[in-house]
């Protein structure tokens, strides 16, 4: 973790305690609306590196009395940064209420994302003649409103209509999605401007949405709309997930009543299929390979496509995969590989090779295991990394980059983060990578590896997957008796090595343990943990974390792919997908029905193959070699017959 400057960064002035003292005060006092004491700063005050944030702070305060030419000058002193974005949108919610329309054009840049100021600047390229740049960002804009139409956007949504550019399907796909976020204030105002049946459906959409088994039965019986049928197959899909029945039930009485399309027909099927895939019901397979190819659903092809390979179905393994669709071929990579399985196990051996082949390059769970079928070795771990000195010396002399170590330096990790990520927005991908090296060089792990994922470069393996507290994984993988890699690529996706993360669900730490599991734990351990603290302390947060890894590894019987699952998703989750008959670990790990938990068990395996590589010097095991097959469910119980007395 990051705890100071680098030294590189760290050429403050001698007097540099007195200045961060004095720019916290000040910045305390103009957050609270006390503007006296920046006027009186001394003038050495501006190189220091977070002055600008006072600055900002003072002019957002007196906003409503700084003339227009006082603001532009700070914000052309401090382009990309977050006190520009905000000024910038003050600015041209002031040009617009002045209609000053050539000054926002010419002042405010084109790239500021604030859906508010693109909806200010659509205002400004029609009032100065520049309809089709105006309908264009205007559409573009109106398309990215989230929680309501603001006052800025009216106006807008005013030009799109008269202008014909908005038709009732744009209006209709941009309310299912509100619906979808439960965003039924902004649906509600879309549905405005609807035709009356549309209003009528989404309000049903609405009363569906919150209670699907109360309202669904009410809806079958309205007058026959698309929209209706819109709403009624959104409302099935999510009866469907707590009560399967009864969504068949309703299913079957809409048909009789309502007249569906195939394509409509084909979502909601799409949809049930999905969810008894969900549920491994034998029945998804020939249901959801029933529906016209060219008809089902993305989501349909996917569960269709995992149900048959969890059931050696493959066949319908090809027949799904070769309707799949993906905007880039890293999203493919996994599907490629069961179209190769597929291929394989239906005797087209050579076209198998050739799908494997190219993903095997892939640092990734499905690349790995490409490799394994063809016995390549991980050629993708053997890259050298890249000299990239010259471009973070560089780097290290930009304004932003020294306001978010500063940041770093002072404790507040928050906003040195705001600031890193704003500054890289601008940058090409080799920029990127260039600020990983600089967060790696500053020992900020956690920052180095978010910064990758900026870029999306995810076969730079040397920053993404740093050697840090090792120390301990290694300590731990002794004393519990689990591989050390095992330790590392769960730490990885866990917390991506942040010693002080706590997530949402209050796991904290390096392993990301909730109160509870650290508690129970450590008893067994003799260890007393008492509070927070003693369980983002990164010795005792491993120790615990690896001594619940061996728990789950002892209790799946040695299954790594198994207790990997159990440690995300709980212990008594595993056992409720075993499969009825002894399957291989790949096709368990992709019929997992939860999102997070089939992602999480690709990748914690994933690093663990690349962290055992790096800690052994190449001489780790295959990722195969880890995944043992997965056995069925034990048969149930037979209850002795009844003696009579």
């Amino acid at each position: 973790m990051l705890s100071s400057t680098p030294p590189a960064l760290a050429a403050l002035p001698d007097n540099a305690l007195v200045q961060r003292q004095l720019f916290q005060q000040t910045y305390s006092d103009l957050q609270a609306g006390n503007t006296s004491g920046f006027a009186a700063l001394p003038a050495d005050m501006q190189r220091y590196p977070l002055y600008p944030w006072l600055e900002y702070t003072y002019l957002k305060q007196t906003f409503e009395t700084v003339p227009d030419a006082q603001v532009l000058d700070f914000v052309w002193r401090n382009p990309y940064s977050l006190f520009a974005d905000d000024l910038y949108g003050k600015l041209a919610q002031r040009f617009a209420q002045k209609q000053d329309w050539q000054n926002l054009l010419t002042h405010i840049p084109a790239d500021i994302e604030d859906t508010d100021t693109q909806c200010y600047r659509t205002q400004a390229l029609a009032a100065v003649g520049q309809k089709p740049a105006a309908l264009a960002l205007g559409k573009q804009a109106w398309l990215g409103i989230t929680k309501g139409i603001s006052a800025a956007c009216v106006p807008v949504t005013d030009l799109l209509r008269r202008h014909v550019q908005l038709a009732t399907t744009d209006y209709w796909e941009r309310i299912r999605v509100a619906l979808d976020k439960n965003q039924t204030t902004l649906a509600t105002q879309l549905a405005a401007d609807l035709p009356p049946d549309a209003q009528v459906a989404v309000n049903l959409w609405i009363q569906i949405r919150n209670s699907p088994a109360d309202a669904l039965p009410l809806a079958i019986q309205q007058a026959d709309t698309a929209y209706l049928r819109d709403a009624i197959g959104y409302g099935l899909e999510r009866l469907a997930k707590k009560e399967p029945q009864a969504a068949e039930t309703l299913w079957l009485a809409a048909r009789q009543r309502l007249k569906f399309t195939p394509a409509e027909s084909a979502k909601v099927e799409s949809a049930l299929g999905m969810q008894q895939a969900l549920r491994h019901e034998a029945v998804a397979v020939p249901r959801l390979a029933a529906i016209p190819a060219d008809l089902r659903t993305q989501d349909g092809n996917l569960w269709l496509a995992r149900a048959a390979a969890r059931a050696g179905d493959w066949e319908s393994v090809l027949n799904a995969t070769q309707q799949l669709k993906f905007d880039n071929e890293r999203d493919a990579a996994g599907w490629h590989y069961w179209q190769a399985r597929a291929l394989e196990q239906t005797g087209e051996k050579r076209a198998a090779k050739k799908l494997y082949a190219k993903i095997a390059t892939q640092p990734t769970f499905y690349g790995f295991l490409a490799a394994d079928h063809l016995g390549q070795s991980y050629d993708s771990l053997n890259t050298k990394p890249q000299d990239r000195s010259q471009r973070v010396g560089g780097l290290q002399k930009i304004a932003a980059v020294q306001r978010a170590f500063e940041w770093f330096a002072l404790g507040n990790r928050e906003q040195g983060r705001k600031e890193w990520f704003r500054a890289l927005k601008p940058m090409d991908k080799a920029g990127i990578l260039a600020m990983a090296e600089l967060a790696t060089r500053a020992n900020d792990a956690n920052l180095a590896i978010w910064t990758v994922a900026r870029a999306k470069e995810w076969d730079e393996v040397d920053l993404r997957f740093p050697l840090v507290h090792t120390d301990l994984a290694v300590e731990q993988g002794r004393n519990q008796g689990i591989q050390a890699a095992w330790i590392m690529g769960v730490m990885r996706r866990e917390s991506a090595f942040d010693v002080n993360v706590e997530s949402g669900a209050k796991a904290l730490g390096l392993m990301q343990l909730i109160p509870p599991t650290a508690r129970a734990v450590g008893s067994k351990l003799g260890l007393n943990i008492n509070g927070r603290e003693d369980i983002l302390r990164p010795a005792t947060n491993v120790q615990l974390g690896s001594a619940y890894l061996r728990e789950m590894l002892a209790k799946f019987s040695g299954n790594y792919v198994q207790a990997t699952a159990a440690y995300n998703a709980g212990p008594g989750r595993p056992p409720q997908w075993a499969p009825d008959k002894l399957i291989n670990a790949d096709q368990w790990v992709e019929s997992i029905p939860f999102t997070e938990t089939r992602d999480y068990v690709q990748a914690v395996m994933a690093y663990t193959t690349i962290y055992d590589y790096k800690l052994t010097q190449g001489k780790g095991s295959r990722l195969s070699e880890r995944l043992l097959p997965i056995a069925p469910k034990p048969p149930a119980p037979v209850a002795a017959p009844v003696v009579a007395q």
